[in-house]
């Protein structure tokens, strides 16, 4: 494989070793890691079919059940993501604080939408549908939707804080190019 960097007029690199491949998949990993807590997530009950997935290794069972491992998985996705945009130590230790701190705030959120989603349930199994009840738990969870949608766009702002004009700048534009490219939703 060629070693040639992207605008000298030689090879490209592998993708993987290209610097986008890291900024991008950087940032993904650290929008996922906050955007357990945004309206799709909680409209999807964490059921997508990648890094949140279903049951006990989905990201929202490990926030629910076991923040302290949320909170290292978000670390490494800030670690990954800020290196790729040449973060000082202090921007990723500022970011991951924030990060922290954003998993604590949404831990009770996930716990309650599961006590949403068992309720659901319960009253589906019922041999009467009482329609007042399933109101009821639906808009306790679209409230519950907009608490978590305020608290991961709060977390993103904070974050984008942490960084410079020049390094969100980078970040926004290989989102994107990755969507362009077909790879997002």
């Amino acid at each position: 494989m060629s070693e040639a960097k992207e605008g000298t007029g030689g090879a490209r690199p592998a993708f993987w070793r290209r610097r986008a491949f890291w900024v991008g998949g950087g940032l993904l990993a650290l929008v996922g890691a906050v955007a357990v807590a945004t309206p799709r997530a909680w409209a999807r009950g964490f059921a997508g079919h990648g890094s949140f997935g279903h049951g006990r290794h989905a990201f929202g069972a490990r926030l629910a059940e076991d923040p302290e491992a949320a909170k290292r998985h978000a670390g490494m996705a800030v670690e990954w993501v800020l290196r790729g945009v040449g973060a000082s130590e202090e921007q990723k230790q500022q970011a991951k604080r924030i990060a922290e701190r954003a998993i604590d705030q949404a831990g009770p959120l996930a716990a309650k939408h599961r006590e949403h989603r068992e309720a659901m349930a319960r009253e589906l199994a019922k041999p009467e549908i009482d329609r007042d009840a399933l109101e009821r738990l639906r808009r306790e969870e679209m409230a519950l939707a907009d608490e978590a949608s305020k608290l991961a766009v709060g977390a993103i702002a904070d974050l984008g804080e942490v960084l410079t004009a020049e390094q969100r700048a980078e970040l926004v534009a290989f989102a994107h190019r990755f969507h362009a490219e077909g790879r997002g939703h």
